[in-house]
C-alpha cells in the first residue's frame, strides 16, 4: 500500500473537523515548498476566500500567512481599517518591538 492509500485509509477514521486540519496542514505544506515565482499574493488569496464569506463558523480561512523576511505595510494597513471604521490604537510598546 502505497502512502496516499494509507493517507486515504487513516483520514477517513478522523471526525470531519480534524480532516479538515489535515487538508488545511496539505495546503500550507503545498503553499510553503513551492516556489516563491508561484507562490500567490496576499491580496490574491483574500479574493480566493470571498466564496467563504457564508462560513462564520471558519474563521481560519480569513488568516493571512506572513513568512519572516516579508515586508508588511503597516501605515497602509492602519489606513485601510480606519477608512472602514475600526478605531486603531498602536501601543508605544508594540511600535518599539518593531
Amino acid at each position: 500500500m502505497n502512502t496516499i492509500d494509507l493517507l486515504t485509509q487513516k483520514i477517513r477514521l478522523l471526525p470531519p473537523d480534524k480532516q479538515e486540519e489535515v487538508l488545511d496542514f496539505i495546503e500550507f505544506l503545498m503553499i510553503k515548498y513551492q516556489p516563491e515565482t508561484s507562490r500567490k499574493s496576499a491580496e490574491e488569496l483574500a479574493i480566493e476566500r470571498m466564496k467563504d464569506l457564508d462560513d462564520p463558523d471558519n474563521p481560519d480561512k480569513w488568516e493571512t500567512v506572513v513568512d519572516i523576511g516579508d515586508e508588511i505595510d503597516v501605515e497602509s494597513s492602519l489606513e485601510n481599517l480606519r477608512k472602514r471604521g475600526y478605531k486603531v490604537k498602536v501601543s508605544s510598546e508594540s511600535q518599539s518591538s518593531c
